[in-house]
């Protein structure tokens, strides 16, 4: 999915079932993890599937994350909490 698509309130989900985990960064932001797996790391923590997610908007952050050094964040809604994704894991997003 290409980020300039999105509209705020857009239902979204995973293009197929991943493998997904909440990655915290600060009190104020929490990440959504699914990145490629890979087989010798052992995971915790993690859900599988393809949940839906509600697109909330763009936000700018005053300073970069401990993730990286991201200034503008793209929000969505997962399980009731709210989370931002990786820039580079929107390709493995899709519209409802």
């Amino acid at each position: 999915m290409k980020v300039a698509e999105l509209k705020k309130g857009m239902l979204l989900r995973f293009k197929e079932h991943r493998i997904y985990k909440f990655l915290e960064d600060s009190p104020q932001l929490c990440w959504l993890d699914f990145s490629e797996v890979n087989p010798r790391q052992r995971l915790y923590n993690f859900r599988t599937g393809r949940p839906l997610m509600i697109y909330l908007g763009q936000e700018t952050l005053p300073e970069g994350t401990f993730y990286g050094s991201f200034k503008t964040v793209r929000k969505v809604s997962v399980h009731g909490k709210v989370v931002a994704i990786f820039p580079e894991a929107w390709k493995y997003v899709e519209g409802v």
